[in-house]
């Protein structure tokens, strides 16, 4: 096998070729283009309120706006205010024991109700 020669590159017959082609030239509009470009480039930016008129800030400022919306409606409303004679830092009053007792036998019958007979469990319900 022939090792090529590093003096041969200049009888390659690429070279050949690329005598022949011919040189590329602009096309008959661009000039034209070029400066349509230019002009397009250097003109004014719209005004800051015109931007936010377009349709992408207006849809998102919808977007946010609803979603801002959704959030407060699903919150908790505000806590009673207190009664006229009684100051907002004070508790309420506790429960009776009568009805603290009764929410304790339904917690145990709920978990086990086998500790109850079938009366206790219907007197606890009505």
């Amino acid at each position: 096998m022939k090792t090529p020669n590093r003096h041969d590159w200049e009888n390659d017959p690429v070279w050949s070729l690329l005598d022949r082609s011919k040189a590329p030239e602009a096309g008959p509009f661009f000039v034209r283009n070029v400066m349509r470009q230019i002009r397009l480039s250097s003109s004014a930016p719209h005004p800051w309120w015109r931007r936010l008129l377009a349709p992408k800030p207006l849809a998102a400022g919808a977007m946010a706006a609803a979603a801002v919306a959704a959030i407060v409606a699903t919150l908790d409303p505000a806590p009673p205010a207190a009664p006229v004679g009684q100051s907002p830092s004070e508790e309420p009053p506790p429960a009776p024991v009568e009805e603290l007792l009764e929410e304790e036998l339904l917690l145990t019958a709920s978990e086990d109700p086998s500790v109850f007979s079938d009366e206790e469990l219907v007197a606890l319900l009505y």
